[in-house]
């Protein structure tokens, strides 16, 4: 049991190593809605075996709670989504792709963000993959 702990440490403390990296490719801010509060690293599923900055993101407290979360607040300060889908940074498409699927159930504007928008096979895959 120690062993499995002791490994859940090592990878946590591997993730929070790329903050300095990911704080410098978003600015200190949070990749999805450039907000600032409290940006902090998250994996992106399906992870890797080692951590990287090509699986991670930075996101802030009230991304964080919207991506943990399973009934999401304020859909309309989701309305970023619009603009983060189209990121040229993988693991923030995605995320974003995800969430904005969740928010299409019940919002229009959202549903129709998701009709324009076009996928390759391999981020398609990786979207679907979590």
């Amino acid at each position: 049991m120690a062993r499995g702990r002791d490994a859940s440490q090592a990878r946590k403390g591997a993730v929070a190593a790329l903050g300095k990296g990911l704080s410098r490719r978003a600015r200190s801010r949070c990749e999805l809605c450039a907000g600032d509060q409290d940006p902090r690293v998250i994996e992106v599923p399906p992870t890797e075996d080692e951590p990287s900055e090509d699986a991670a993101i930075l996101a802030c407290l009230l991304c964080r709670d919207d991506l943990d979360s399973k009934k999401l607040g304020d859909l309309g300060r989701l309305r970023f989504l619009e603009t983060a889908i189209w990121s040229e940074t993988p693991p923030v498409q995605v995320l974003a792709v995800r969430l904005l699927r969740r928010v299409a159930e019940s919002e229009d504007w959202a549903r129709e963000t998701l009709d324009g928008l076009w996928l390759d096979e391999a981020m398609s895959a990786r979207v679907d993959a979590s």
